[in-house]
């Protein structure tokens, strides 16, 4: 099934090879994790082997939030400052620019894999969102979207260089302070997107 608040016309507009994807059990009133209820306060992009993935991790969800990251639109923005790749993200005007860092060699999967080259121009990639309450771990809002063709390859692009690069942590050190302690505020991040999409556009 789709999850709750997704697009019923998905499975014609993303790339073949993530149709499973399509199909995952929506969980929302379950656990993030088994045996936590605790998180930090924040944002964490993945990929792997159940493709990209954003988990916004909120203090004290409320009614507005929780309907805005499970049925409002979104925006996104890919900001690069090598080797570090961050994913941006708004949620109407409920939810303000915010953003995760993802450095792919940092990933705890095993084994870790990487995006593999899109079958057409014009493919999509599905991007999972979850809304897990920080104080109870639990999942409150939980859907699927899909990201517009140009922001799929730049994203995929990204990650694949990210991969196939040696892994040097003092450079991955500066690239965070480049990010962060520059002079743009961290709601103006976005600004500096080499990518921008939609949701479901």
């Amino acid at each position: 099934m789709i999850a709750p608040g997704g697009d019923p016309s998905l499975a014609e507009r993303i790339d073949p090879a993530l149709l499973p994807l399509l199909t995952y059990s929506c969980r929302i009133g379950e656990l993030y994790r088994a045996g936590r209820t605790r998180w930090p306060v924040g944002a964490r992009y993945h990929f792997g082997a159940a493709g990209h993935e954003l988990t916004l991790f909120w203090p004290e969800v409320s009614e507005e939030v929780r309907r805005a990251v499970g049925r409002e639109p979104a925006e996104f923005a890919l900001i690069l400052e090598p080797p570090l790749i961050v994913f941006a993200y708004r949620f109407g005007s409920v939810i303000p620019w915010g953003d995760a860092p993802y450095a792919w060699p940092l990933s705890a999967d095993e084994p870790r894999v990487i995006p593999p080259l899109e079958r057409a121009a014009e493919a999509r990639a599905l991007l999972r969102l979850r809304l897990v309450g920080a104080d109870d771990g639990i999942i409150h809002a939980e859907r699927g979207v899909t990201l517009s063709p140009a922001f799929t390859r730049a994203l995929n692009a990204a990650i694949r260089a990210q991969a196939q690069a040696p892994f040097d942590p003092y450079a991955y050190t500066r690239a965070v302070a480049a990010i962060y302690l520059g002079q743009d505020a961290p709601a103006d991040l976005w600004r500096r997107a080499v990518a921008r999409t939609g949701s479901n556009e």
